[in-house]
């Protein structure tokens, strides 16, 4: 299996209201260094923010 190094500066999740089409989700967006963005996915079900460090020896 190979690793593959992204350059991700940041990771956003918006909540969208879509009033017209009576429409509720969160959306999941990663933002890249080069300052390309790419939406990862969406989910009716609002995610769980967790951080965690890890350290190697």
């Amino acid at each position: 299996m190979t690793k593959k190094n992204t350059n991700i500066s940041e990771i956003r999740i918006e909540e969208v209201h879509d009033h017209e089409e009576s429409k509720h989700f969160f959306r999941v967006y990663f933002y890249y260094e080069s300052g390309k963005i790419e939406i990862m996915g969406e989910s009716n079900i609002k995610p769980i923010l967790a951080r965690y460090v890890s350290k190697v020896f």
